[in-house]
């Protein structure tokens, strides 16, 4: 008699617990049949690891039927996805011209090094030969000034204009004068007036 009655206390706490469970939900999740009740219940127990009052639920019966769409959702996704798809398009060719960009950018330094490596290898050389220019006219400026006045002023003639004038500025004012005195007045007046306008 005693097992009967521990069976009924143990049923009595669970119908009351399965009483404040469902009055707890809102009205219209109520059930309103005997198999609403059934699911409810053993949905209730199978959720709170009852096990012998909890029943199977059907696994189709909760998954979610698929969405329909209306023509304009439709019209709309297709336009969207298109725009997504451009826009992953246009992404890859911008990373694509980035990269051209960098490799042009590349080169560009590589030719600038270069370039301004050949201008000092030019600025060298110039110098170079200016250094080789100047030590040219201090010996031909002390070989004329060794030389006879009317020979030095023949051999001067025949040189070109620029060269006569440096050398006969490099020359000391008496030797220059003496040169100068032993060309024809056309002539040395020519190399005075370009001597003068040098300075």
């Amino acid at each position: 008699m005693n097992k009967i009655l521990n069976i009924i206390n143990k049923f009595k706490f669970l119908y009351l617990f399965i009483g404040i469970v469902m009055l707890a939900r809102p009205a219209y999740s109520i059930p309103t049949s005997i198999d609403e009740l059934k699911q409810s219940i053993g949905a209730l127990c199978a959720d709170y690891g009852i096990e012998f009052c909890a029943v199977a639920v059907d696994v189709k019966k909760k998954a979610k039927k698929p969405r329909k769409f209306t023509e304009t959702e439709k019209k709309i996704l297709t336009r969207l996805a298109e725009q997504q798809e451009r826009l992953r398009l246009r992404s890859l060719e911008l990373d694509r011209r980035e990269g051209q960009l960098k490799t042009l950018q590349e080169d560009i330094q590589r030719q600038v090094t270069l370039l301004e490596k050949l201008q000092q290898e030019i600025e060298k050389d110039i110098a170079k030969k200016k250094i080789q220019d100047n030590a040219q006219l201090i010996k031909a400026v002390a070989l004329y000034s060794k030389m006879d006045a009317a020979i030095a002023a023949q051999s001067l003639a025949k040189l070109d204009r620029k060269t006569a004038v440096n050398i006969l500025k490099q020359m000391k004012e008496k030797q220059a004068s003496l040169v100068l005195s032993s060309m024809g007045a056309a002539e040395s007046a020519s190399i005075i007036e370009a001597i003068t306008r040098k300075k």
